[in-house]
């Protein structure tokens, strides 16, 4: 079990150090100190500068600040400790539901399951949404995202499974290998997450996925660039680029989660880390499957 000292949070009583500038990457660059008032149904927020460095959609787009406010009580802070569970006991949630529909579809109700998944991909979007936009539902919303994630992605994987056998374990291998890599590279200091390495997070982040929906876009007037999805070389080094802002989205998740904790973040933003981990493991896990793919149909020579 990973403990708050491991990530160097100091779990005393009034020794957080809040004051100072590395909470990044929690829809701001820089939040100095966040102090829950001693009087109940107060939360001020000390020093806050909105400048946002985050790439993770439930830090650059969601309402922390408008969820503590709403919260309006005090209580016990979040801590490192607590944001491990919850993220464990959310993926073991995908998982299950994920082994669920893949039962499923192999005693015969594929049809039914695949259909299943799509509408599951929605109510996905739909609770991620609402997580974004209130933060203090998390405990709630993140367990449906979880769940329903893990059925759309089950029909996802499972087509791919039946052309190319063994590739979702290989994925899953690759992605949770990945994953244990980035948190033993993050405790020990290997890897150290510097304004430099966010912003250079953030602009090679950005600048994929505006290709990817300058490539929607053009998709929906029938204009297809070239090879850019495709097994051939620049779709597979677009894929490895992919799979790689995930591995380092992953770092930034990692320090978010230690700088809140010294930030003394309210409770329930133990849920929202867990939620904010859960997107980007996805997110890998999917451009993983996807480059898999692009490996296996190249050397069998599909077109």
């Amino acid at each position: 079990m990973l403990s708050a000292r491991q990530f160097g949070v100091d779990s005393m009583a009034g020794r957080h150090d809040v004051t100072r500038p590395a909470f990044r990457g929690v829809v701001s660059s820089r939040l100095g100190a966040i102090r829950i008032g001693s009087n109940p149904g107060r939360c001020s927020v000390a020093v806050r500068v909105m400048t946002s460095t985050s790439t993770n959609p439930a830090f650059t787009f969601g309402k922390v600040d408008e969820a503590i406010a709403e919260s309006r009580r005090a209580g016990p802070p979040m801590t490192v400790d607590g944001a491990v569970q919850k993220t464990g006991l959310l993926l073991a949630v995908a998982l299950a539901s994920a082994m669920a529909t893949w039962i499923q579809i192999a005693s015969g109700n594929a049809a039914v399951m695949l259909a299943a998944s799509k509408g599951a991909g929605v109510v996905a979007l739909l609770s991620a949404l609402v997580t974004m936009f209130k933060p203090q539902w998390a405990m709630g919303t993140s367990l449906v995202f979880s769940a329903a994630q893990g059925v759309a992605m089950a029909g996802f994987s499972v087509m791919l499974e039946f052309i190319y056998p063994g590739i979702v374990l290989n994925a899953l291998l690759l992605t949770f290998g990945t994953a244990a890599s980035m948190l033993v590279a993050f405790q020990s200091g290997l890897i150290r997450v510097t304004n430099k390495f966010r912003d250079g997070v953030l602009m090679v982040t950005g600048g994929y996925f505006m290709i990817m929906l300058l490539t929607w876009v053009m998709s929906m007037f029938g204009v297809r660039l070239p090879n850019i999805l495709s097994s051939g070389p620049l779709g597979i080094g677009l894929g490895l680029v992919a799979a790689s802002l995930a591995a380092a989205n992953l770092l930034l998740d990692f320090d978010m989660i230690r700088s809140a904790a010294r930030a003394r973040m309210p409770k329930w933003f133990e849920w929202y880390s867990g939620f904010s981990l859960m997107m980007t493991l996805v997110w890998m896990y999917t451009e993983v499957l996807r480059l898999l793919s692009m490996f296996a149909k190249g050397g069998r020579g599909d077109d």
